[in-house]
């Protein structure tokens, strides 16, 4: 019996382990091909949680900086088909392109003569044919994705199954009347093209599964990825992700042991508690619970608290939880603000992040600092980031150096009790104070000992070395 084990990606019963690594069973070729990629076994196997659905958990130690997957997307929307090629939905520039049967622009070269838009254009024109302004909305990259999902039933149903068992919340999303005035839509283009089999359940639930499980990018598209879509939420993870092109990619932040689970985050880092739980029940239904949601205190950096108006001494932070609202006070004078005043005072704060300059920057802070924000309030931190990458890039002196230097300072503590562990925004703000160190020694050659300039240079490149490893990806 110890050669039988569960596939590590669908739970059957089988007997083959992975020849490479044996951490994990898989059932088929097919299965094992997604555990190993570019001759490399990812560490990671499915499980099922009760209440969650679908989770990833580690299938062995994993250390920081390690690939977790590479993941490509199931589907791709596009806010806006008008400037895209139908056919491989890259951007048409100049003057080499046509326009398709169905009324969608198409590369005038290899696009043109490819078959594989004959299903979408043939559904495009009968779209066409009942004179719906779907053509000419936002929506037709959608529409057409949610039909290839429906013939994933008869053409791949293993995909279709795989595909079906993702989180939808369709009934709370059929409370919102935006959700169901475009399923309605979506049902009547469908039966009008003579497609009628599908079903009012069957498309909430796809239309659910997209709205979910998607990763927007740029405001410009929707990313449906297989794997990524099953790793869960933390606002401490434990792994980072990032999107390039349409490609995601996945590497731990530290050491996770066996038998954890992987977790990333869905949302912002930098957002005051309150506005961040409203976004998380809005998009996912769910309320997080990790460590840094618990504590009133965001891990000791206050970052969602507010100086005390009152007393000019204590946080204004959450202290516990009653069945209708959150209480907010004052722990050294006791004073109370109530939690309406709290999302209009945060919602204003992270409002002064959109700045005109970064010179304007600092006098920003001063701004925020005088109504309540602090060093290491959210939204402080933001513009603390924007203003040191910013400035790095257009140019240095001494006074900007200085500034780098004292806002780095709060960014260290910051990231290291809310974002802790390896990640490109750290790597970032490292190679900002790589070059900031390097003009100091550029600039201040007079004041500085010759055997400390030799010390300042080795920690220089030390730090563009791991700052460039932090940026770059992961290790193999």
């Amino acid at each position: 019996m110890e050669n039988i084990g569960k596939c590590f990606l669908c739970d059957k019963e089988c007997d083959d382990k992975c020849p490479h690594c044996e951490d994990v069973f898989s059932c088929s070729d097919d299965h094992l091909q997604v555990h190993r990629k570019d001759k490399k076994c990812l560490p990671w196997v499915v499980k099922f949680q009760e209440g969650v659905g679908r989770i990833l958990v580690a299938s062995r130690d994993i250390l920081p900086f390690e690939l977790i997957m590479k993941d490509d997307p199931l589907l791709i929307v596009q806010d806006n088909m008008r400037d895209l090629c139908v056919n491989c939905e890259h951007k048409i520039e100049g003057t080499e392109w046509e326009y398709c049967k169905c009324g969608f622009k198409q590369c005038l070269t290899v696009c043109s003569q490819l078959s594989c838009h004959s299903e979408d254009c043939s559904l495009l024109c009968k779209v066409r044919a009942i004179n719906d302004d779907l053509l000419e909305s936002n929506l037709i990259s959608k529409f057409l994705n949610i039909s290839k999902l429906l013939q994933l039933q008869k053409s791949e149903p293993e995909k279709w199954n795989w595909l079906n068992r993702f989180m939808s919340h369709q009934d709370e999303r059929n409370k919102n009347p935006e959700f169901e005035k475009l399923s309605n839509r979506f049902l009547s283009v469908f039966h009008k093209v003579g497609i009628e089999s599908v079903s009012k359940p069957t498309l909430d639930h796809l239309l659910g599964i997209l709205d979910t499980n998607s990763i927007s990018v740029d405001s410009s598209m929707q990313l449906l990825f297989p794997y990524l879509s099953l790793s869960s939420h933390s606002c401490i993870p434990n792994c980072e992700h990032w999107i390039t092109a349409t490609q995601a990619t996945v590497r731990a932040k530290r050491k996770i042991p066996a038998g954890e689970e992987i977790t990333i985050r869905y949302s912002y880092l930098s957002l005051h508690r309150m506005l961040l739980r409203r976004v998380i029940r809005d998009a996912w239904f769910f309320t997080c619970g990790c460590g840094r949601c618990q504590d009133g205190s965001e891990m000791g950096t206050q970052a969602s608290s507010f100086k005390c108006y009152n007393c000019r001494e204590g946080f204004i932070q959450e202290v516990k939880q009653t069945d209708t609202e959150n209480c907010y006070q004052c722990k050294v004078c006791e004073k109370t603000m109530s939690e309406q005043k709290v999302i209009e005072k945060a919602t204003y704060l992270r409002s002064l992040e959109n700045f005109s300059s970064l010179e304007r920057i600092p006098s920003l802070i001063l701004e925020m600092e005088s109504t309540g924000a602090h060093p290491l309030y959210h939204s402080v931190i933001e513009l603390k980031q924007c203003y040191i990458e910013g400035i790095t890039n257009s140019g240095l002196n001494d006074h900007s150096c200085r500034t780098v230097l004292a806002y780095s300072q709060d960014l260290c503590m910051y990231m290291d009790k809310v974002n802790p562990g390896v990640s490109r925004m750290r790597g970032r703000m490292l190679f900002c104070m790589a070059r900031v160190k390097n003009w100091f020694l550029k600039n201040c050659q007079a004041d500085i000992e010759p055997e400390a300039q030799i010390k300042g240079k080795q920690e220089m490149v030390k730090m563009m070395i791991l700052a460039k490893k932090m940026i770059a990806g992961y290790g193999t």
